[in-house]
């Protein structure tokens, strides 16, 4: 083979290349939306808003991973309801911070669960708390917010006397005054709104429930245009974990 022709192919092999690198490296650098979209709720000390300064353990909990991912992203504050059916729908990217349920689940994925979150039952101090668990789930009056998994996961579990209310701040006000009789709560966002609304959490008998961590949902219609995106999120959780010393 003349030397000619092998000079030939080999330029023909690295302009080849260089078109392939060329082509590969501009779909790479896109992998990813150049701004993301995440709806939440005012929800302190988790997340919360103030002449357009954002703050709280969440925020600075997904602020950290975004950073890590060199990903630019918006938080746009909005009823819970509206957030998580934006997801649904397609408006939003993704909302937080969340716990799973199997209802969340059909239109989005949770990431790694990497924000704390204890769930504490709360009585009015002269309730008299049956012995028997079962026994709650038949005769105590529960409170929950609205739109809210603690909402859906006493109803799940066979709690009878479950009614919904707004906000947090209206349930800590209608145990104190023993319109009802028990709230099953996140502890951190019930002794917030506690000690904001100045009532002592002795006016509270106090049960311990469960651990059950918050994440990220991001829409499974975000997932399908991006799927790597998910697997590259959750490889920076465990570094930027909130937790909290109860």
């Amino acid at each position: 083979m003349s030397t000619m022709i092998k000079q030939r192919r080999h330029r023909h092999f690295y302009s080849l290349v260089c078109c392939i690198l060329l082509f590969s490296c501009p779909i790479e650098a896109d992998k990813f939306p150049d701004t993301i979209t995440l709806a939440t709720q005012v929800w302190p000390p988790y997340q919360q808003q103030e002449n357009d300064i954002q703050t709280g353990y969440s925020i600075d909990a997904l602020k950290c991973v975004m950073n890590k991912m060199n990903q630019k992203f918006e938080v746009l504050f909005v009823p819970w309801g509206r957030a998580q059916n934006g997801v649904k729908s397609g408006v939003y990217d993704g909302f937080f911070a969340a716990s799973q349920n199997k209802w969340r689940d059909q239109f989005a994925v949770l990431s790694n669960t990497f924000i704390e979150q204890q769930w504490r039952f709360y009585f009015n101090k002269d309730y008299p708390i049956p012995n028997d668990v079962n026994q709650w789930k038949q005769t105590t009056i529960f409170g929950a917010r609205r739109h809210s998994n603690t909402y859906r996961w006493l109803n799940s579990n066979n709690f009878k006397k479950v009614r919904q209310f707004p906000s947090i701040e209206s349930l800590i006000k209608l145990l104190s005054n023993k319109r009802i009789d028990a709230i099953m709560e996140n502890s951190l966002l019930f002794e917030e709104a506690a000690r904001h609304g100045e009532i002592p959490l002795t006016e509270f008998q106090i049960r311990d429930n469960m651990q059950y961590d918050l994440g990220i949902y991001f829409g499974k219609t975000f997932l399908n245009n991006y799927p790597q995106f998910l697997d590259t999120f959750n490889r920076h959780t465990e570094s930027c974990r909130f937790s909290h010393t109860y």
